[in-house]
Protein backbone atom coordinates (compact mmCIF):
# COMPACT_ATOMS: atom_id res chain seq x y z
CA UNK A 1 0.00 0.00 0.00
CA UNK A 2 2.62 2.13 1.06
CA UNK A 3 4.76 1.44 -2.12
CA UNK A 4 1.83 1.94 -4.11
CA UNK A 5 1.00 5.35 -2.76
CA UNK A 6 4.45 6.23 -3.16
CA UNK A 7 4.63 6.01 -7.05
CA UNK A 8 1.20 7.87 -7.38
CA UNK A 9 2.57 10.39 -5.38
CA UNK A 10 5.83 10.90 -7.17
CA UNK A 11 4.31 11.88 -10.33
CA UNK A 12 1.90 14.77 -8.79
CA UNK A 13 4.92 17.25 -8.39
CA UNK A 14 6.08 17.02 -12.70
CA UNK A 15 2.19 17.61 -13.09
CA UNK A 16 1.49 20.56 -11.35
CA UNK A 17 4.27 22.30 -12.37
CA UNK A 18 2.51 21.18 -16.20
CA UNK A 19 -0.46 22.94 -14.93
CA UNK A 20 1.44 25.90 -13.38
CA UNK A 21 3.14 26.16 -16.56
CA UNK A 22 -0.42 26.16 -18.59
CA UNK A 23 -1.78 29.13 -16.32
CA UNK A 24 -3.24 27.46 -13.12
CA UNK A 25 -2.55 28.51 -9.91
CA UNK A 26 -1.21 26.48 -6.85
CA UNK A 27 -4.53 26.91 -4.41
CA UNK A 28 -6.52 25.86 -7.54
CA UNK A 29 -4.60 22.85 -8.26
CA UNK A 30 -4.76 21.97 -4.41
CA UNK A 31 -9.03 22.39 -4.31
CA UNK A 32 -9.26 20.44 -7.80
CA UNK A 33 -7.44 17.55 -6.43
CA UNK A 34 -8.89 17.89 -2.72
CA UNK A 35 -12.83 18.26 -4.19
CA UNK A 36 -11.87 15.24 -6.60
CA UNK A 37 -11.32 12.92 -3.57
CA UNK A 38 -14.60 14.58 -1.79
CA UNK A 39 -16.67 13.70 -4.40
CA UNK A 40 -15.17 10.37 -5.64
CA UNK A 41 -15.26 8.56 -2.59
CA UNK A 42 -17.91 10.41 -0.77
CA UNK A 43 -20.38 8.72 -3.85
CA UNK A 44 -18.38 5.50 -3.42
CA UNK A 45 -19.19 5.16 0.08
CA UNK A 46 -23.25 6.27 -0.07
CA UNK A 47 -23.59 4.29 -3.09
CA UNK A 48 -21.67 1.21 -0.99
CA UNK A 49 -23.67 1.88 1.74
CA UNK A 50 -21.18 2.30 4.38
CA UNK A 51 -22.07 6.21 4.83
CA UNK A 52 -19.87 9.03 6.28
CA UNK A 53 -21.17 8.90 10.21
CA UNK A 54 -18.32 9.18 12.63
CA UNK A 55 -17.60 8.87 16.55
CA UNK A 56 -17.39 11.54 17.75
CA UNK A 57 -13.85 11.51 18.78
CA UNK A 58 -13.00 10.70 15.37
CA UNK A 59 -15.21 13.01 13.52
CA UNK A 60 -13.35 15.68 15.85
CA UNK A 61 -10.05 14.60 15.37
CA UNK A 62 -10.38 14.81 11.30
CA UNK A 63 -10.55 18.75 11.87
CA UNK A 64 -6.64 19.14 12.81
CA UNK A 65 -5.91 16.22 10.32
CA UNK A 66 -7.48 18.01 7.48
CA UNK A 67 -5.15 21.31 8.50
CA UNK A 68 -1.84 18.91 8.38
CA UNK A 69 -3.27 17.23 5.34
CA UNK A 70 -3.65 21.03 3.32
CA UNK A 71 -0.41 22.06 4.85
CA UNK A 72 1.22 19.01 3.38
CA UNK A 73 -0.99 20.06 0.26
CA UNK A 74 -0.11 23.80 -0.47
CA UNK A 75 2.68 23.97 0.97
CA UNK A 76 4.26 21.25 -1.27
CA UNK A 77 2.74 21.93 -4.14
CA UNK A 78 3.19 25.90 -4.40
CA UNK A 79 7.04 25.27 -3.52
CA UNK A 80 6.90 23.81 -7.43
CA UNK A 81 5.74 27.51 -8.74
CA UNK A 82 9.10 28.71 -7.03
CA UNK A 83 11.82 26.11 -6.91
CA UNK A 84 12.63 23.39 -9.34
CA UNK A 85 10.81 19.81 -8.28
CA UNK A 86 14.01 18.03 -7.70
CA UNK A 87 14.74 20.49 -4.84
CA UNK A 88 11.40 20.72 -3.52
CA UNK A 89 11.31 16.72 -3.72
CA UNK A 90 14.50 16.81 -1.39
CA UNK A 91 13.62 19.39 1.09
CA UNK A 92 10.09 17.72 1.43
CA UNK A 93 11.41 14.33 2.17
CA UNK A 94 13.18 15.47 5.68
CA UNK A 95 9.65 14.36 7.38
CA UNK A 96 10.86 11.06 7.36
CA UNK A 97 13.77 13.05 9.98
CA UNK A 98 10.94 14.97 12.20
CA UNK A 99 8.11 11.95 11.80
CA UNK A 100 11.42 9.87 13.99
CA UNK A 101 12.45 13.38 16.08
CA UNK A 102 8.55 14.02 16.66
CA UNK A 103 7.85 9.85 18.01
CA UNK A 104 10.61 10.25 20.49
CA UNK A 105 9.66 13.08 21.90
CA UNK A 106 6.48 11.67 22.39
CA UNK A 107 7.20 8.89 23.80
CA UNK A 108 5.60 6.45 20.66
CA UNK A 109 8.54 5.10 19.64
CA UNK A 110 11.61 4.31 21.84
CA UNK A 111 15.12 5.88 21.27
CA UNK A 112 18.17 4.12 19.69
CA UNK A 113 21.08 5.20 19.37
CA UNK A 114 21.52 3.44 16.07
CA UNK A 115 18.23 5.01 15.09
CA UNK A 116 19.23 8.75 16.22
CA UNK A 117 22.71 7.91 14.00
CA UNK A 118 20.60 6.99 11.02
CA UNK A 119 19.36 10.05 11.07
CA UNK A 120 22.17 11.96 11.55
CA UNK A 121 22.99 10.52 8.21
CA UNK A 122 20.29 11.04 6.34
CA UNK A 123 20.31 14.68 7.50
CA UNK A 124 24.07 14.88 6.28
CA UNK A 125 22.46 13.12 2.97
CA UNK A 126 19.63 15.78 2.71
CA UNK A 127 22.67 18.44 2.83
CA UNK A 128 24.65 17.26 0.50
CA UNK A 129 21.67 17.01 -2.31
CA UNK A 130 20.79 20.54 -1.76
CA UNK A 131 23.95 21.69 -1.90
CA UNK A 132 24.38 22.98 -5.10
CA UNK A 133 21.20 24.38 -5.32
CA UNK A 134 21.97 27.12 -2.71
CA UNK A 135 23.10 29.60 -4.81
CA UNK A 136 19.50 29.71 -6.71
CA UNK A 137 17.02 29.06 -4.11
CA UNK A 138 13.48 31.08 -3.34
CA UNK A 139 13.31 31.58 -0.08
CA UNK A 140 9.10 31.00 -0.94
CA UNK A 141 9.73 27.99 -1.85
CA UNK A 142 11.65 26.29 0.43
CA UNK A 143 9.49 27.75 3.61
CA UNK A 144 6.48 26.23 2.10
CA UNK A 145 7.81 22.72 1.00
CA UNK A 146 8.89 22.65 4.55
CA UNK A 147 5.99 23.59 5.84
CA UNK A 148 4.30 20.68 3.61
CA UNK A 149 6.96 18.28 5.55
CA UNK A 150 6.04 19.62 8.63
CA UNK A 151 1.88 18.80 8.07
CA UNK A 152 2.38 15.74 7.02
CA UNK A 153 4.85 14.92 9.37
CA UNK A 154 2.31 15.47 12.10
CA UNK A 155 -0.46 13.93 10.52
CA UNK A 156 1.85 10.38 10.03
CA UNK A 157 3.26 10.74 14.05
CA UNK A 158 -0.07 11.59 15.46
CA UNK A 159 -3.39 10.13 13.24
CA UNK A 160 -2.92 6.58 13.67
CA UNK A 161 -5.04 5.78 16.41
CA UNK A 162 -8.04 7.73 14.77
CA UNK A 163 -7.84 5.10 12.27
CA UNK A 164 -8.61 2.19 14.84
CA UNK A 165 -12.09 0.60 14.80
CA UNK A 166 -13.56 2.76 11.77
CA UNK A 167 -13.56 3.18 8.34
CA UNK A 168 -10.25 5.10 7.04
CA UNK A 169 -11.42 5.87 3.82
CA UNK A 170 -14.77 7.88 5.48
CA UNK A 171 -11.86 9.71 7.46
CA UNK A 172 -10.29 10.68 4.61
CA UNK A 173 -13.51 11.64 3.34
CA UNK A 174 -13.86 14.46 6.03
CA UNK A 175 -10.59 15.05 6.24
CA UNK A 176 -10.72 16.54 2.97
CA UNK A 177 -14.04 17.80 3.01
CA UNK A 178 -12.95 20.70 5.35
CA UNK A 179 -10.09 21.25 3.29
CA UNK A 180 -12.17 22.08 0.41
CA UNK A 181 -14.89 23.64 2.23
CA UNK A 182 -12.20 26.31 3.60
CA UNK A 183 -10.26 26.46 0.65
CA UNK A 184 -13.14 26.52 -2.10
CA UNK A 185 -14.49 29.47 -0.39
CA UNK A 186 -11.40 31.44 0.33
CA UNK A 187 -11.10 30.47 -3.71
CA UNK A 188 -14.63 32.03 -4.29
CA UNK A 189 -14.14 34.84 -2.45
CA UNK A 190 -11.19 36.32 -3.79
CA UNK A 191 -11.71 35.69 -7.16
CA UNK A 192 -8.40 33.49 -7.06
CA UNK A 193 -9.52 30.87 -9.23
CA UNK A 194 -7.05 30.45 -12.13
CA UNK A 195 -7.89 27.14 -14.62
CA UNK A 196 -5.00 25.91 -17.62
CA UNK A 197 -5.45 26.85 -20.60
CA UNK A 198 -3.77 24.22 -22.74
CA UNK A 199 -4.87 20.52 -23.32
CA UNK A 200 -1.58 19.42 -21.27
CA UNK A 201 -2.72 21.45 -18.45
CA UNK A 202 -5.92 20.14 -18.18
CA UNK A 203 -4.31 16.81 -18.40
CA UNK A 204 -1.61 17.56 -15.85
CA UNK A 205 -4.59 18.61 -13.65
CA UNK A 206 -6.61 15.57 -14.00
CA UNK A 207 -3.58 13.79 -13.52
CA UNK A 208 -3.11 15.71 -10.10
CA UNK A 209 -6.30 15.09 -9.08
CA UNK A 210 -6.12 11.19 -10.58
CA UNK A 211 -2.85 10.19 -8.01
CA UNK A 212 -4.27 12.25 -5.11
CA UNK A 213 -7.78 10.27 -4.81
CA UNK A 214 -5.72 6.65 -5.30
CA UNK A 215 -2.46 7.40 -3.50
CA UNK A 216 -4.18 8.81 -0.12
CA UNK A 217 -6.40 6.18 1.13
CA UNK A 218 -3.51 3.89 0.63
CA UNK A 219 -1.48 6.23 2.56
CA UNK A 220 -3.19 6.45 5.51
CA UNK A 221 -4.36 2.86 5.39
CA UNK A 222 -0.93 1.57 5.56
CA UNK A 223 -0.87 3.74 9.24
CA UNK A 224 -2.97 0.34 10.30
CA UNK A 225 -0.36 -1.68 9.90
CA UNK A 226 2.77 -0.02 9.91
CA UNK A 227 4.48 2.11 12.73
CA UNK A 228 4.65 6.16 11.89
CA UNK A 229 8.76 6.09 11.31
CA UNK A 230 8.16 2.70 9.10
CA UNK A 231 5.33 4.65 7.16
CA UNK A 232 7.30 7.57 6.61
CA UNK A 233 10.62 5.63 5.62
CA UNK A 234 8.93 3.52 2.92
CA UNK A 235 8.05 6.26 0.86
CA UNK A 236 11.63 6.43 -0.03
CA UNK A 237 10.34 5.65 -3.28
CA UNK A 238 8.17 8.77 -4.08
CA UNK A 239 11.49 11.17 -4.42
CA UNK A 240 13.20 9.01 -7.09
CA UNK A 241 10.10 8.82 -8.95
CA UNK A 242 9.94 12.47 -8.44
CA UNK A 243 13.10 13.30 -9.62
CA UNK A 244 13.39 10.98 -12.83
CA UNK A 245 10.15 12.07 -14.02
CA UNK A 246 10.92 15.93 -13.36
CA UNK A 247 14.13 15.23 -15.66
CA UNK A 248 12.28 13.53 -18.55
CA UNK A 249 9.21 15.76 -18.85
CA UNK A 250 10.15 19.48 -17.19
CA UNK A 251 14.06 18.46 -18.37
CA UNK A 252 15.49 19.39 -15.06
CA UNK A 253 19.01 18.37 -14.25
CA UNK A 254 19.95 16.51 -11.24
CA UNK A 255 24.36 16.46 -10.61
CA UNK A 256 25.72 13.14 -9.43
CA UNK A 257 26.64 14.77 -6.17
CA UNK A 258 22.84 15.34 -5.74
CA UNK A 259 22.11 11.58 -6.01
CA UNK A 260 24.85 10.79 -3.77
CA UNK A 261 23.20 12.85 -1.57
CA UNK A 262 19.60 11.39 -2.10
CA UNK A 263 21.30 7.60 -1.70
CA UNK A 264 22.87 8.69 1.47
CA UNK A 265 19.62 10.19 2.94
CA UNK A 266 17.65 7.24 1.49
CA UNK A 267 19.66 4.54 2.71
CA UNK A 268 19.92 5.98 6.66
CA UNK A 269 16.06 5.70 6.81
CA UNK A 270 15.68 2.60 4.91
CA UNK A 271 18.06 1.35 8.23
CA UNK A 272 16.42 3.52 10.33
CA UNK A 273 13.02 1.72 8.90
CA UNK A 274 14.79 -1.83 9.54
CA UNK A 275 16.11 -1.20 12.90
CA UNK A 276 12.80 -0.28 14.19
CA UNK A 277 10.86 -3.64 12.69
CA UNK A 278 13.51 -5.76 14.02
CA UNK A 279 13.03 -4.31 17.51
CA UNK A 280 9.17 -4.70 16.91
CA UNK A 281 9.07 -8.42 16.11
Amino acid sequence: MVLCSAALFGLITTFSRLAYDAGANPLTVVETRTLAFVLVFGAFQLIARRGLALPRRNLVATLPMSVGIMAMSIGYLASVFFIKVSLAVVLFYSFPLIVGVMATLTGRERFALPKALALLVAFGGLMMAIGLESDSVDWRGVALVMLGALGVACNLTFTGPYFEGVDGLTVNVWNNFWGALALGAYLALSGSVALPATGIGWAALGGVAGCYVLGLPLMFGALKYLAPSQTAVMFNLEPVISIIVAGLLLHEVTHLLQWLGVAIMLGALCFSALRGAKSEA
